[in-house]
């Protein structure tokens, strides 16, 4: 199935019912994923809404009455350790987010706001309420909430970070995604595309296609080329 993954710019409750509308043709002609209430049922084209796309209006039978548009869960919030172990947050020199610690939970009072960007616009109060039900993919941006890679390599609490996100996304059947990733240089770009793959990561954004479809990540020469 194609992935449509719509990136909602502006007031997302607003924008919600016209492209619901838009996407009419393709539903009358029965080329979207839907669930049916049990199952999801794969056809043709998949449509995910993410930027300021409400979950509110998603995960509603009156906003969403065939269920054909899902949603990009907040993958930051779905951290989960392994028994005993506890969240530690990268060190403030690591993060792009300066000053700020980096703390998964969503405030009660940003619960019902929906042009707050990925993953928090009409936001649930858990995590736990994005299942496949209504949601297909968990991102977040990695320069935010990972950080920048400092001497070429992702640190201990930047490792434990990835690898809470991804265990907690996969337990709730969610593919994981990572966008706003380091671009340059080059050697150190690749080496975050190939920790993340290795690690479980499903989708990578990336502008560079091209380089993105080679298989030798892990072996360029030339930290800095």
């Amino acid at each position: 199935s194609l992935t449509l993954l719509i990136d909602f710019k502006t007031s997302g409750s607003a924008l919600f019912p016209y492209v619901r509308s838009a996407l009419e043709p393709l539903r009358s002609r029965g080329y979207l994923t839907y669930r049916n209430g049990t199952h999801t049922i794969h056809r043709p084209i998949t449509v995910i809404g993410t930027g300021n796309t409400p979950f509110s209006l998603v995960d509603s039978n009156l906003t969403n009455p065939y269920h054909d548009i899902f949603y990009d869960a907040p993958l930051a919030a779905m951290w989960e350790g392994l028994p005993g172990e506890i969240l530690t947050p990268a060190p403030k020199s690591e993060s792009l987010v300066y000053g700020a610690d980096i703390d998964a939970s969503l405030p009660d009072s940003l619960a019902s706001e929906d042009d707050l960007g990925q993953g928090m616009s009409g936001a649930a109060q858990s995590p736990d309420a994005y299942t496949l039900e209504n949601s297909v993919y968990a991102s977040v941006s990695f320069a935010q909430v990972i950080g920048h890679v400092l001497y070429g390599k992702l640190s201990d609490a930047q490792m434990n970070l990835v690898r809470g996100h991804i265990r907690g996304a996969h337990r709730r059947g969610l593919k994981v995604r990572y966008w706003e990733l380091p671009f340059w240089p080059i050697g150190l770009r690749n080496y975050v595309w190939d920790v993340l793959v290795k690690e479980g990561v499903d989708l990578l954004n990336v502008d560079d296609l091209k380089g993105a479809t080679k298989t030798d990540w892990g072996s360029k020469a030339g930290w800095w080329s």
